[in-house]
């Protein structure tokens, strides 16, 4: 039987790059359905609301990996990352298991303010 994932948490983190130019970078967490971490698990996802372009990064040992959206003018005031999916050999991706513990996304998508 194919494991079933899902993201259990989105962490946004930003920094300034330049006096006019921020960063974004999104964390995201991969978990099957006993809360185990998920590791090479292919996640991909698109940035919009402020910024462009796609982000992918496939999950370590911990079931964690992040993407990071540089070059962002400092008068746009934040960006949004949404998760389209996480694929891998074996296994099944069910969005609507995806949550958020700290309640700064619903697990599928994430907002960045500037900093």
């Amino acid at each position: 039987q194919a494991i079933v994932m899902r993201v259990t948490d989105l962490d946004g983190s930003k920094r300034l790059t330049s006096s006019n130019r921020w960063e974004a970078t999104v964390t995201i967490t991969v978990r099957d359905g006993a809360g185990n971490p998920v590791s090479g698990a292919a996640v991909t996802g698109a940035w919009s609301a402020g910024a462009t372009g796609s982000g992918s990064c496939t999950t370590a040992a911990a079931g964690t990996c992040s993407v990071v959206k540089g070059n962002i003018r400092t008068g746009t005031t934040s960006v949004r990352y949404t998760v389209n999916n996480v694929t891998k050999t074996g296994a099944t991706y069910n969005a609507t298991l995806n949550s958020d513990p700290d309640g700064d996304s619903d697990g599928t998508q994430i907002t960045v303010t500037r900093p």
